[in-house]
């Protein structure tokens, strides 16, 4: 069975960031007409957060605008599965 666009996604991330020293522990989620990856860094990995967001964020194909409450497809790429959030959180 092949995995998930998410499961691709949060691998690919993982690896990237293990590839720089990041030790995070990345997530996937399904979730009705959303998927998503949620990066779970050390504190002291915020130092690193402009890496860490330069590697992550290209993964999610959007944004979503609170003004006029819709998602903008801004950021697609064919080249690399996508979702739709990605939430990094330091803790």
């Amino acid at each position: 069975m092949a995995k998930s666009t998410q499961a691709q996604a949060a691998a690919q991330i993982k690896a990237k960031l293990k590839g720089i020293g990041i030790n995070a522990q990345v997530t996937s989620f399904q979730a009705s007409m959303c998927n998503g990856v949620n990066v779970y860094c050390a504190p002291a990995d915020i130092e690193h957060k402009d890496q860490i967001e330069a590697i992550s964020k290209p993964y999610q194909y959007g944004h979503f605008d609170g003004m006029f409450d819709i998602y903008e497809y801004s950021n697609m790429n064919d080249k690399i599965p996508q979702v739709k959030f990605v939430h990094i959180t330091y803790t």
